[in-house]
C-alpha cells in the first residue's frame, strides 16, 4: 500500500497528531517533523495515498501536492481568517465565533476547498493564549475523526461553503502589532490584546526614534 506523509512541527500537539497517525496507518505513515526554515523534506516528494500537513512549518510545493493523491490541511482557524496571525485578527476584530479548519491544498496558500470546520465561541476574556489553547484541542478533536476517516476508507467530508476573505499576511501582522502616537485608548487597546502572548515580543512603539515593547508574560504558554 502506499504511505501516508504527516508533516508537523516538533511541539507537543504536533507529537499528539504524529503518535494517533502511527496507530491507525502503521508502517504506512511517514512522520516528517521541522522547524521554519528547514528546507523541505524530499521524503515529501514521492508518491503517497494521503499528505497531510498539521501545523506543518512548511508551505509545500506544487511537486508534492502532484505527488500526492490527497493532500489535505489542518489549519487552526474558521474560514474567515486564512493565513497568519489567525487568532490575532479574531481578537482585534472581535469576532464572535472562532474554530478550526481541515481543507484540501492547493498551490495557493489557504484557498483549498474546505473539508469540514468546527467552531466555538469566543469568550468574553480571551487571549491570544487561551484562544490557540482552545482551538488546538478543537483541531486535534477534528483531525482524530478526519484521520480515522481516511485509514477506515471512508470518503471525506464536503462542506459547501468557501473561504470569504483573501489570507492574512506577514505584513498585515507586523502592522497590527505596531502601535502609533495618535492612537485612541481604545484603539490601542484593542492591539494590545490581539497581540499579546507569553515569551513573545508584545506589540511595540516607537518614539522619536527609540522603540518600546509592551510587556509580556515570560513564561511557557498554555498552547
Amino acid at each position: 500500500m502506499e504511505s501516508v506523509v504527516l508533516l508537523t512541527k516538533n511541539d507537543e500537539w504536533c507529537e499528539k497528531a504524529g503518535i494517533f497517525a502511527r496507530l491507525v496507518f502503521g508502517e504506512r505513515l511517514v512522520w516528517l517533523r521541522g522547524a521554519v526554515g528547514d528546507p523541505f523534506p524530499q521524503e515529501a516528494l514521492g508518491r503517497s495515498s494521503h499528505l497531510i500537513s498539521f501545523l506543518s512549518p512548511w508551505i509545500v510545493p506544487k511537486r508534492a501536492l502532484e505527488a500526492a493523491g490527497t493532500s489535505i490541511n489542518f489549519h487552526p482557524a474558521s474560514r474567515d481568517y486564512p493565513g497568519i496571525g489567525c487568532y490575532n485578527f479574531c481578537l482585534y476584530e472581535g469576532a464572535a465565533e472562532y474554530g478550526a479548519i481541515c481543507h484540501h491544498m492547493v498551490e495557493k496558500v489557504d484557498r483549498g476547498k474546505i473539508i469540514e470546520e468546527r467552531r466555538f465561541p469566543v469568550l468574553a476574556g480571551e487571549t491570544v493564549e487561551t484562544l490557540k489553547f482552545r482551538t488546538m484541542i478543537v483541531m486535534l478533536a477534528l483531525y482524530h475523526d478526519i484521520v480515522t476517516s481516511i485509514a477506515s476508507g471512508r470518503p471525506l467530508p464536503e462542506d459547501t461553503g468557501s473561504w470569504p476573505r483573501q489570507p492574512f499576511t506577514r505584513a498585515q501582522l507586523n502592522d497590527l502589532c505596531t502601535i502609533l502616537p495618535g492612537m485612541s485608548r481604545e484603539e490601542i487597546d484593542r492591539r494590545v490584546r490581539a497581540t499579546t502572548y507569553p515569551g513573545r515580543p508584545g506589540p511595540k512603539v516607537s518614539l522619536a526614534g527609540v522603540e518600546f515593547t509592551y510587556d509580556v508574560p515570560n513564561r511557557k504558554p498554555l498552547a
